[in-house]
């Protein structure tokens, strides 16, 4: 075929855009909602042949717009979370997705590598998209043009001045009302000129209810603006933008909690209020306690999002806080800068009269830039103001002239200007300025701010990498690598301006953080902070800071690295120079910065620094593919010789090897630091382990727990001795436990979780027993269970949930197996999640008997004691109770009993006096104490006092609607008191008040609702007080449905001979039936018999009366091929629940 030059160049336009669409098709099947209609439902995946889920983790409005967006939906109504569309099966393939809202598809947006997750299915992400309208160039998700989709198209609206379409439209996208406008704003014009006219009658909850015809005429695009459905607003401040955040939601305002509250969520919150610049973030209930709901929580926003409500978030309600932590914040109220590299740059605009505007560079000069630079916290102007330029605007304009002593532009003078306007860029220095001192580079040293005109330093209470992130980003430089303390680069010198910095990490300033007011501080400057940057390389976008996509310092700005010929060799030198140990991987899913240059690096492996390698410049065009080098690294902390990566030897990775840490100044507080940083829970067990291969890193790590990397606990050389090698580092963290205890105030209580694999899932209170809640207590050195309550008591899991079968939770070494095995799936749900409250053992010491002296507490194997701090008579109360000892006569402090030795296991203890054990009431947690054994606490009780037993007749183990008796005794002096009987789940309770030593309980017929783990209390009332004798201990009652074994005989129909040996001879053709009978007390069963020979079983109700039950299987004409072994089998059905018999013997037919 010849094609002339038009016809080829009309082929290559089809032919491409054929391709396109294709593309275009393959992307979009990608991904797919399972729910109740095309744009609803739970997100899923298609990845590697198969379908997977996604996690709820940072899920947001922003990434329910991209899926809307992708599926040709409408406007994202809601993001769900907590699999609100079902749980899916098999894989989840994506976590931590993070859109801006603009990405084509969710597979562009960042998130972690497919099928890396810490997620289960309880957790699957879903979204709502309207399905028939949505909003087009708006500024919000609320507002813009007007579009729906109309016979499989989306097709632009027509205006017809209609605001009872504008009430159907934001109704249906989920956005409350529409807003009155004065006038038609501008959102765009659609490109297809024809439309289609609508006409609602308001009340209908879809456009796809009104009435709709297409319009092929040219028309005026329908606009609508709907006010949010969750507007917030700033309470208790001193002007409209600022005070305490408040948000609407189910028809009430709410507070937002403080958790993670940090700059990002504040420029969000600034712009929704149509205020200027965020200024400050505030913590603590700055301005004021809220009243009632407290809706969000652990809010996160990228920075993209249009409303707060659109940010991640727990869920409306569900939070840990009180309002004592209600968020606060700061905006500029007159004056903002728009499109600027970082928030002390922008265009100017100033709000006037209701409205924002822009200023005019006419009568603009060095005076006014000064005065709104100060005004934003941003310093004094940069110098060649001529230089920037950050757009124009289509917004009014104002001139400004300032005159006198003035703090805010709104005081000085602004007039509307009506000519030719060019906007006003500025840039501002950034206040206050920081810098490093003493450091090896311009990205090192010693952290010093300058305030009120003097350079002062930080204090290093509570410094952490978080701080240290926020400094190397304002100094422009790369990944924090240490946040040192101690004046590692020497002590400053002159005033301390701060102390308690507590910054999220993505604040701008180390002023945005949280922290005392400046000057305030309790330090002295040998407590000076540092920081370690990278200085030439970055990684931006990662998990963690040995991750992300690879950047590089070119003279004064950062380059990226582009992904031609990158490699391990490459990696492993990013590895090396971040000090982040090995590479993990050279891919993953950290976005992309978007520019065209950048840089090609080539690498052979040994050098110790990128700028060792060969660099070359390298331009992207538009169509290049080319994506932007990443990489993962392994940390620069390992366990190793362990079954799991969270138990075994510490390795550091330092100076470009590996090493083990020597072992003898190795305490509970550097392996705290261990555990958290592999995100491994906390230390359970401090282990000395023989030595490894290669290095051992001689110096002394000396951690005070609460760092977040190793690098930030200071090392010194071993004072006067050198460190033996034969014995290294090693720690157990508690996530390689087969089992741990989570959602309460310490490791031995909470909901119990076991581990199969890196695999966390719950158990099911089905069948949960305090004899197996005390195979979990021992597991986690914990002391004993004396409570295993169900109904997920300590709040609801995710992930699996496994039965709670003997055979796994018999022992501590069954227990370890099923984690190496694997447990076996439950059909419960999470509402019936358990849980186990252990008590650690306690013991008077050096007092005059059993009942007074040191209060000592048994944990991880070691005694140790409790310090005074807050101790009284209702703390002393537990005690006594919890050994027998009547009540408490006295509560001594100040180590009256002497001063214990080893650890003291508790600090700041309040009971409120009716806790069963000790370690119940709430304290700081084992091992967090500032005490010394000066103030060790102690007890005196009024004296012994019996517990009181508890027998179960006939027997522990009874069937199904048997009678049961429980009866509870106690020998005490005085008789007449109440017995109370209880479960250790649920809030089952029964009384009696007796005269005598015992009472009894009776359960006339018993249930399966009844099987448990029992015990009994008992109380004696006196004049003025209850004397509440100690706890008895547990007996566990088991119902079951025990069946007799069947029996089987044959009946000849004419004869009513019974023949019932175990082999007999039959003629052939011959008529004989099979009679199973049984005796039992539950009528209603089948009997099942079974020929062995062809492996078939027929089924027949039984039949009788009283006890006594049977069926007949005939047997017609009998042939050879029915000789062989016949059995019964008796089944009945209670409480929706099969049970079966053993099998009858067996009888065999020989056919002659």
């Amino acid at each position: 075929m010849i094609l002339t030059s038009d016809e080829k160049l009309h082929f290559i336009f089809h032919f491409s855009l054929g391709l396109l669409s294709l593309l275009q098709l393959t992307e979009c099947e990608k991904i797919r909602l399972v729910g109740p209609s095309r744009c609803s439902g739970r997100v899923e995946v298609f990845h590697q042949d198969t379908w997977g889920t996604v996690c709820h983790d940072q899920w947001s409005t922003a990434n329910a717009e991209v899926v809307c967006r992708e599926l040709n939906c409408g406007t994202a109504v809601e993001a769900k979370k907590r699999a609100f569309f079902g749980q899916g099966k098999d894989e989840i393939w994506l976590d931590d997705v993070q859109c801006t809202g603009h990405e084509s598809s969710i597979l562009k947006c960042q998130h972690t590598p497919f099928g890396q997750n810490n997620c289960g299915h309880s957790e699957d992400a879903g979204v709502i998209c309207s399905e028939h309208v949505r909003f087009v160039n708006g500024t919000s998700r609320c507002n813009g043009r007007v579009e729906i989709y109309h016979k499989g198209n989306w097709k632009r609206v027509c205006d017809n001045e209609g605001h009872k379409m504008a009430q159907v439209v934001c109704r249906e996208a989920g956005c409350g009302n529409p807003v009155s406008q004065t006038k038609t704003l501008y959102f765009g014009e659609a490109r297809d000129q024809s439309g289609v006219k609508t006409t609602c009658s308001g009340n209908e909850t879809s456009i796809s209810q009104c009435s709709t015809a297409d319009f092929s005429e040219n028309c005026v695009d329908a606009t609508v603006v709907c006010a949010s459905r969750q507007p917030i607003r700033l309470v208790n401040g001193p002007n409209r933008c600022s005070g305490r955040v408040e948000i609407y939601y189910s028809e009430q305002w709410g507070t937002v909690c403080d958790d993670k509250w940090g700059m990002q969520e504040a420029i969000i919150a600034c712009h929704e209020m149509n205020c200027g610049n965020a200024l400050e973030v505030k913590h603590k209930a700055y301005f004021g306690r809220g009243q009632d709901q407290i809706w969000l929580g652990e809010i996160e926003c990228t920075g993209h999002e249009k409303s707060l409500a659109d940010c991640s978030h727990r869920g409306f309600g569900e939070h840990h806080c009180d309002h004592s932590e209600d968020a606060g914040l700061v905006c500029s109220e007159t004056v903002r800068l728009i499109n600027g590299t970082e928030g002390c740059s922008g265009r100017v605009e100033v709000f006037h009269d209701g409205r924002w505007g822009k200023v005019c560079k006419n009568n603009w000069g060095l005076k006014e830039a000064a005065v709104v630079c100060k005004e934003l916290n941003c310093g004094a102007p940069k110098k060649s103001q001529d230089t920037f330029y950050f757009g124009e605007s289509s917004l009014r304009g104002f001139t400004s002239r300032c005159s006198g002593n003035v703090s805010s532009i709104s005081q000085c003078q602004l007039q509307e200007h009506t000519g030719s306007c060019e906007g006003v860029s500025i840039a501002c220095a950034g206040q206050p300025p920081l810098r490093l001192v003493n450091g090896s580079d311009r990205c090192s040293g010693r952290v010093e701010i300058l305030h009120d005109g003097q350079w002062g330093t930080v204090c290093d209470d509570e410094w952490d990498l978080r701080d240290a992130q926020v400094v190397c980003r304002a100094m422009d430089c790369g990944t924090p690598q240490a946040a040192k303390s101690g004046a590692f680069f020497g002590e400053g010198q002159g005033v301390i301006w701060l102390d308690n910095m507590n910054c999220l990490g993505n604040e701008t300033s180390l002023v945005d953080c949280s922290h005392r007011s400046f000057g305030e501080t309790n330090c002295g400057h040998r407590e000076d902070a540092g920081v370690i940057c990278s200085a030439t390389i970055r990684l931006i976008s990662g998990t963690d800071m040995c991750s992300g996509r690879v950047e590089v310092r070119r003279g004064e700005r950062w380059s990226p690295v582009f992904n031609v010929n990158w490699g391990m060799n490459e990696a492993t030198v990013v590895c090396r120079e971040m000090n982040c140990g090995d590479p993990v991987k050279i891919s993953g899913s950290f976005g992309q910065g978007g520019g065209l240059r950048g840089d090609e690096i080539h690498c052979n492996g040994g050098e110790s620094s990128l700028t060792q390698c060969t660099h070359r410049d390298y331009t992207k065009s538009i169509t290049d593919h080319i994506e932007e080098a990443s990489v993962v690294c392994s940390g620069n902390v390992k366990l190793t010789g362990g079954s799991t990566h969270c138990d075994g030897r510490v390795e550091i990775y330092d100076k470009g090897q590996w090493g083990t840490v020597c072992a003898e100044s190795w305490d509970i507080n550097d392996a705290t630091v261990v555990c958290r940083q592999l995100d491994c829970g906390k230390p359970h067990e401090l282990i000395e382990a023989g030595p490894g291969t290669g290095q051992t890193w001689t110096e002394q790590i000396e951690c005070n727990g609460m760092e977040s990397t190793l690098t930030e606990c200071s090392q010194s050389p071993y004072p006067d001795r050198t460190c033996n090698t034969a014995v290294v580092a090693g720690v157990s963290c508690t996530e390689s436990l087969a089992v741990r205890l989570v959602n309460s105030n310490d490791e031995c209580s909470g909901r119990v979780e076991v581990r199969h694999g890196d695999h966390w899932q719950t158990v099911c209170d089905t069948d949960w027993t305090l004899s197996k809640a005390e195979v979990v207590c021992e597991s986690l050195e914990c002391g004993h269970a004396v409570n295993a309550p169900g109904g997920a008591f300590f709040g609801r899991g995710s992930g699996s949930v496994v039965e709670a079968s003997k055979s796994c939770f018999d022992s501590m070494s069954s227990l370890q197996q099923c984690s190496v095995k694997g447990f076996i799936r439950a059909a419960c749900g999470h509402e019936h999640d358990a849980g186990v409250l252990c008590a650690a053992q306690i013991r008077l010491v050096d007092g005059s008997g059993e009942c007074s002296g040191r209060v000592e507490v048994f944990y991880k194997g070691q005694w140790g004691t409790v310090c005074d701090d807050d101790w009284e008579m209702s703390d002393a109360d537990v005690v006594c109770r919890q050994l027998g000892c009547g009540r408490a006569i006295s509560a001594p402090l100040s180590a009256h009993f002497g001063g214990g030795s080893g650890p003291v296991w508790l600090d700041n203890v309040e009971c409120s006096g009716q806790e069963a054990a000790l370690t119940h009431c709430s304290h700081d947690g084992f091992g967090k104490s500032n005490c010394g054994h000066d103030e060790d606490a102690g007890v005196v009780c009024l004296g012994g006092q019996q517990k009181p037993k508890i027998t179960i007749s006939p027997a522990t183990e009874v069937n199904w609607e048997d009678r049961v008796e429980m009866t509870c005794t106690i020998v005490t002096e005085h008789m007449g008191g109440t017995f109370l009987l209880k479960k250790t789940q649920g809030s089952f309770q029964m009384e009696k008040f007796s005269d005598h030593e015992s009472a009894t309980f009776i359960f006339p017929k018993v249930d399966f609702s009844q099987k448990g783990s029992y015990y009994c209390e008992y109380q004696k009332k006196l004049a003025n007080q209850v004397i509440y004798y100690p706890q008895g201990n547990a007996a566990d009652l088991s119902v079951v449905v025990k069946l007799e074994k069947p029996s089987i005989s044959l009946m000849s129909p004419h004869t009513q001979e019974l023949y019932s040996p175990d082999t007999i001879s039959v003629p052939r053709g011959s008529t004989f039936s099979v009679t199973c009978s049984v005796h039992s007390k539950y009528p209603g069963g089948v009997f099942y018999l079974t020929h062995s020979n062809t492996n078939t079983t027929e089924t027949k109700s039984a039949f009788g009366h009283l006890t006594s039950y049977v069926a007949n299987f005939e047997l017609s004409a009998i042939g050879y091929e029915q000789q062989g072994g016949y059995t019964c089998l008796y089944s009945v059905n209670i409480y929706k629940k099969s049970f079966y018999s053993v099998h009858s013997n067996t009888l065999y037919i020989t056919v002659i």
